[in-house]
């Protein structure tokens, strides 16, 4: 197995397996409903999750919904700290068993680990929430062995920066699917209430607790961060990127961009 980022759906089958290699699931928008021995929840826009080598995980999640998953050999230590040695061993089917005896099968997990301290899930961090944009958009193209050797190097170097078993307000998770799953829409604090079924005011100290920002500087940064990455990887003109993130005038939008990002539009634009 070569260690590689892809983007995948999944369906409301639940599906069950294990798998010899790290697997991380960073959902795009929606969220995937997981289970194993030692965790059961979702994990939507904001987590991730990751599961080491001989798990059995079933999942299952709505097709429209779309993940960046990562198969690795190792991670960084943050995040393979929810997994320790242990002189026991975990059968196909999921059972412990204590140091001495073993399963009918003799099946091992890859790594003969067992999950502790905590859920295997981390907070998606501002800086990996846009290198995620990024990669979303580039692997909508054909990308080389090296490009691909590249993303993993940076998605390993921000993986090692992010928090495990924090885990996102579920009321927020759908959310922050909504509006990932369309970043140009103009969403309000009353619409999303009412998705998290909370009043306004219960929103938004929920939604800065979750995020660590108000509802009007998250949309700002991810439709930035989503015109960044549109503007370095495709040749889509500047007022189309603007339609793409929700900006009608591309004055309005070049100023918002240059404000968040530092520079204009053109300055990533590709030649």
């Amino acid at each position: 197995m070569k260690p590689s980022l892809s983007i995948r759906s999944y369906t409301r089958t639940m599906c069950k397996h294990a798998h010899d290699y790290y697997q991380l699931v960073l959902p795009l928008n929606g969220h995937i409903d997981i289970a194993l021995d030692t965790f059961s929840g979702s994990v939507g826009v904001g987590e991730g999750i990751c599961i080491a080598p001989g798990f059995i995980h079933g999942f299952t999640a709505d097709e429209q919904a779309k993940f960046i998953v990562a198969d690795l050999h190792t991670v960084p230590s943050n995040i393979a700290d929810g997994y320790r040695s242990a002189e026991c061993s975990i059968s196909a089917e999921g059972s412990l068993f204590a140091e001495g005896s073993s399963p009918a099968n003799g099946s091992l997990p890859a790594n003969g680990s067992l999950l502790t301290g905590g859920a295997p899930t981390f907070r998606i961090s501002t800086p990996m929430q846009a290198f995620l944009a990024y990669v979303e958009v580039q692997l909508t193209h054909h990308i080389t062995d090296d490009e691909n050797d590249a993303m993993i190097r940076l998605f390993s170097t921000l993986l090692a920066q992010q928090q495990r078993g924090v885990v996102t307000d579920k009321r927020i998770t759908p959310v922050l699917s909504c509006i990932h799953q369309d970043v140009a829409y103009p969403h309000t604090i009353a619409s999303l209430a009412n998705i998290a079924c909370v009043g306004a005011t219960q929103f938004k100290k929920r939604f800065i607790a979750s995020t660590g920002i108000g509802l009007r500087e998250y949309l700002i940064k991810v439709r930035m961060e989503k015109a960044r990455a549109l503007l370095s990887n495709t040749d889509m003109p500047i007022i189309a990127v603007a339609v793409n993130v929700g900006y009608d005038d591309v004055s309005a939008f070049t100023r918002r961009f240059k404000q968040h990002v530092g520079m204009p539009p053109t300055h990533f634009k590709r030649r």
